[in-house]
């Protein structure tokens, strides 16, 4: 047995369990979960590297636990971290010595990383750690530090997979990679069908899918979208039958029109250079994928036969269908256009940010080793003039005479609108609101209840309060206000609703407690109003000012989070990853071309949006470049160690 794999395992497992048993809403379940997941992943070690990539843009449930630093994909990493690692300790294969010099390059990386996790918690002032801790608090380092540890924790198997089973993992990694983009681009549907509409392209409306994280701004969507967008092109080019080939294609068509409706300059960027970089790997008009290669053998340089008829007049309907696409959702909408004219104003933003940024870096030590992780929403607000977070939550008192505390901006211009959120039904009907105020100053309040599935309205009933000045005493409010019934429209089909509360002004500070909401019957709709268990359950959200919380380029972010040597060995990784597809053992690998073309369009949207800060896109940016990193063209020699599956396909791009 080797006892420091075993070690590992229960390590992680432990912390597993402990934060699962943690979870705001169903920490049995969750743990059951968890522990069913690491079983699995023990018996068939091969299954993590697809269900971890297509569960990932779907497990999260932020505006339900009120969980910002801590998700559920964790749980499922951690799971997937335990069951591969106990099988690997009574059954592991041979590493060889293969890439040493990428694995002294990862192993620095992670020693930076560790280093800035370091600098990061000494520059929060405290180790202490809480469930409900936001972007200025010590739980926030080890948020940016997780996707990347995670990635880690998973190489080992990962290496394994690749040398016992490159094409079962080929499959399984693709397949899953292209599930997670199948169920993004619906929830994408879903959430314009509800606002503002499937086919409505002027309204300035920017789809967030299930990426809660972009509740305060971020390209988690952008990147992730850029990621997968060429394993749909797998999907189509490879696929073995008509069917698969016609999965593939509404996956393309569905992806196309997710992709089209962010109304993002970076992911129509991204995905171009991606595209493009896949197609001059593949040389598409010379070589198409056959399944008459042997196992393991499928290179994308070998000589290809001419494709079946039905793929060829396929492939020129499916680009003729994406076409159309493309000039429906550009040519009758304006809002593209409207964010295309503003272009040259918005880089000059992007510019002074950037400045911005740069400017706290100050001396040797920091501009080597950066301010830390997840230092740069407290640095920026707190040192950059006129650049302070519009708002901020905080739990006063200790038990029972726990209380929420909302802050305001002292910004006169008061950027951005800053919110307290909680789901809740928005059915129609009669709603009663009552809740305890306290204010130093007199302060205006309203509160209402959205249908809403992140950051924009479709429908909003409201009612306001100004509380006076009380002099250090609590005053009890109540009011009532109704909400239509089918308010909303076509939006009441698939939108979410939530409680929201937000500060109106003069004043900047008020407390809160004993907040609650009920409907006509009397029904209590609001968990944990009293605060008694902090901010479970209680969410935020900030709109139209993102600054604070991103510094909008990946390359500067890790300069800013790490410091010129973290930065140095990112670019160091990356370089090694891009030779080896191109002319390193990689290029033999049926993956090759579609994690090249990954990586430059992640790279490409990194060029005007933070990654790194955003756990699960970046999980999914650090495992492709590992990946690609440890990729060779050998067949697997040792077939023991990963039962595969009774149909394996050489393809690369199914399960």
């Amino acid at each position: 047995m080797n006892w420091w794999q075993a070690l590992l395992a229960a390590l992680v497992g432990v912390l597993g369990v402990f934060i699962a048993l943690h979870h705001p809403l169903a920490p049995v379940l969750l743990t059951f979960v968890f522990a069913a997941w690491s079983l699995a992943v023990f018996l068939r070690p091969a299954i993590w590297p697809f269900v971890l990539p297509a569960l990932l843009p779907v497990a999260g449930f932020a505006p339900w636990t009120g969980w910002v630093g801590v998700e559920e994909f964790d749980v499922l990493v951690l799971g997937a971290a335990t069951g591969a690692h106990a099988r690997l300790a009574i059954g592991a294969a041979g590493e060889g010595q293969a890439f040493r010099l990428t694995r002294i390059c990862l192993g620095l990386m992670a020693l930076s990383w560790l280093l800035a996790l370091l600098r990061g918690l000494l520059g929060a002032g405290s180790f202490r750690l809480e469930w409900f801790q936001a972007y200025e608090d010590p739980l926030n380092c080890l948020r940016v530090a997780k996707s990347f540890l995670f990635v880690l924790l998973l190489l080992s198997p990962l290496r394994q997979l690749l040398q016992s089973a490159p094409v079962l993992l080929a499959g399984r990694l693709a397949a899953g990679v292209a599930t997670g983009l199948g169920l993004v681009s619906l929830s994408i549907v879903c959430e314009r069908t509800g606002y503002p509409g499937l086919f409505d392209f002027s309204t300035p409306y920017r789809a967030t899918a299930l990426f809660w994280e972009m509740h305060v701004g971020g390209a988690g969507l952008d990147a992730f979208l850029v990621l997968a967008i060429p394993f749909a092109a797998c999907m189509v080019l490879r696929a073995p039958t008509a069917l698969r080939w016609l999965l593939g294609a509404l996956l393309a068509v569905v992806a196309g029109y997710a992709c089209l409706t962010t109304f993002s300059r970076g992911v129509y960027l991204g995905v171009a250079v991606a595209l493009t970089a896949l197609a001059w790997r593949l040389s598409i008009a010379r070589r198409l994928p056959q399944a008459s290669v042997p196992t393991g053998q499928a290179t994308p340089d070998a000589p290809l036969a001419a494709p079946e008829p039905w793929r060829l007049w396929g492939g020129r309907g499916l680009l003729l269908v994406l076409v159309l696409e493309g000039v429906v959702v550009l040519g009758f909408g304006d809002f593209m256009s409207r964010r295309l004219a503003a272009s040259e104003n918005d880089l000059g933003g992007r510019l002074q940010h950037w400045r911005e940024g740069l400017s706290l870096l100050h001396g040797p030590s920091d501009l080597l080793l950066g301010m830390g992780l997840g230092r740069f929403p407290a640095d920026y607000s707190q040192s950059v003039p006129g650049r302070e977070m519009p708002g901020r939550l905080r739990i006063v008192g200790k038990g029972d005479t726990r209380h929420l505390l909302i802050s305001g901006s002292r910004d006169d211009t008061r950027r951005g609108t800053f919110e307290l959120l909680q789901r809740a039904p928005t059915g129609g009907g009669v709603y009663a609101v009552a809740m305890d105020i306290r204010a130093p100053r007199a302060v205006g309040l309203s509160i209402g209840v959205c249908r809403r599935h992140l950051l924009r309205d479709a429908a909003c009933v409201r009612t306001g309060f100004m509380v006076p000045d009380a002099r250090g005493e609590w005053r009890h409010v109540a009011a009532s206000f109704t909400t239509p019934h089918g308010v909303g429209g076509a939006s009441q089909r698939f939108g979410l609703g939530f409680l929201v509360l937000r500060l109106e002004g003069p004043g900047d500070l008020v407390e809160i407690d004993n907040l609650s909401l009920r409907d006509a019957a009397g029904n209590e709709l609001l968990r944990n109003g009293n605060f008694s268990g902090g901010l479970a359950h209680w969410f935020f959200g900030v709109r139209h000012y993102y600054l604070p919380w991103h510094i909008d380029n990946l390359f500067l972010e890790a300069l800013i989070d790490q410091g010129a040597i973290g930065l140095l060995l990112l670019l160091v990784l990356m370089a090694t990853a891009f030779a080896n597809l191109l002319r390193g053992p990689g290029r033999e690998h049926v993956l090759a071309p579609y994690l090249l073309a990954a990586l430059a369009g992640v790279a490409t949207v990194g060029t005007f949006s933070s990654v790194l800060d955003m756990p699960r896109s970046a999980f999914l940016f650090f495992l492709l470049l590992c990946c690609a990193l440890f990729l060779d063209g050998r067949v697997g020699t040792d077939p023991s160690h990963v039962r595969p599956l009774p149909r394996e396909h050489p393809n690369g791009c199914s399960a």
